[in-house]
């Protein structure tokens, strides 16, 4: 089951087949790498991202998993980690428009599933799809679909994929992706109380790995 819905705003991503792909272009380090995808990208890594006055939805197409043994299926691994306070905004500006992400740095509590890929240590950066970018009112918070972001000391259980061009996992499929073990995120538990598949997905996924 997929959901379908087209790109309404000028900060997008690109759509890989059938499944949500997230951008691979690369960061200030591999600029030089990304002229066939732009070129005038302007990378901008902040340590935090400036305080946000309001927040935007990006729509996109993404997997919807049916439970945890779908989820998992169609991740590269499946991990336990607990939040830090660690993050980078990064926004890189092509010649349609911003794209960015969060990167977030984790520890690693319990890896339920190990990549073939690229093996899962005891610290990790996560890519989180969601940035900050400033115009003239401010600061906005762009999250794709109804991802919100990990809040620092709270423990979630991560299903993940790997950008080799990056050379990091996403977490996979926005917020079908990534679930708050002790019920602490508030965000996280507005989404359940309106949104029945993720409640759902998510009482799958604790079920099968805290219990």
């Amino acid at each position: 089951m997929k959901k379908i819905i087209v790109l309404t705003t000028v900060a997008s991503l690109a759509i890989g087949l059938g499944v949500f792909s997230y951008s691979n272009s690369s960061t200030v380090e591999n600029k030089n790498d990304s002229a066939a995808i732009s070129k005038n990208i302007d990378s901008i890594a902040k340590k935090s991202a400036p305080s946000v006055v309001r927040t935007d939805k990006i729509e996109a197409n993404h997997a919807i998993f049916t439970n945890a043994d779908d989820a998992e299926s169609q991740s590269d691994a499946v991990v336990r980690v607990i939040a830090t306070g660690e993050s980078k905004n990064v926004i890189e500006n092509f010649e349609w428009g911003p794209s960015g992400r969060t990167e977030t740095k984790v520890k690693v509590t319990q890896v339920y599933k190990d990549s073939a890929k690229q093996e899962i240590g005891s610290e990790l950066v996560t890519f989180e799809p969601s940035y900050v970018i400033e115009d003239k009112e401010g600061s906005i918070r762009m999250n794709y679909e109804d991802y919100t972001l990990m809040q620092e000391g709270n423990e979630y259980i991560l299903f993940l994929v790997w950008n080799p061009k990056l050379g990091g996992y996403w977490v996979n499929s926005l917020e079908q992706g990534k679930f708050e073990v002790s019920g602490t995120d508030i965000e996280e538990k507005t989404m359940q109380a309106t949104n029945d598949q993720y409640n759902e997905l998510k009482k799958s996924v604790l079920e099968k790995y805290t219990q």
